[in-house]
């Protein structure tokens, strides 16, 4: 019986950790990567698809620019953290 409960609960877990995970953060555009389509906050990653939205000042991939402060929200799948919104952080 343990044995069996044991083997569910890892199973559960190894599906969670597959899954695309949603969250958010803020920072400053440390590098952006126009060939590959990426830009770092926070020493992260993020890639950019043709469903991203860009919000407050910013239209489109090509506005992004190192030292802007944004707000990036994004899901975290197959290794790789992806942008779904990016607008800029217009803190005073």
């Amino acid at each position: 019986m343990k044995k069996g409960l044991l083997s569910g609960i890892a199973a559960v877990t190894m599906m969670a950790s597959n899954a695309a995970m949603a969250d958010d953060l803020e920072g400053k555009v440390e590098a952006v990567d126009a060939g590959n389509q990426t830009f770092v906050v926070q020493g992260i990653t993020f890639h950019v698809t043709k469903k991203t939205d860009y919000d407050d000042g910013l239209r489109q991939f090509g506005d992004l620019q190192v030292g802007q402060r944004v707000e990036v929200d994004f899901k975290y799948r197959d290794g790789k953290h992806y942008a779904t919104e990016v607008e800029l952080d217009r803190r005073d």
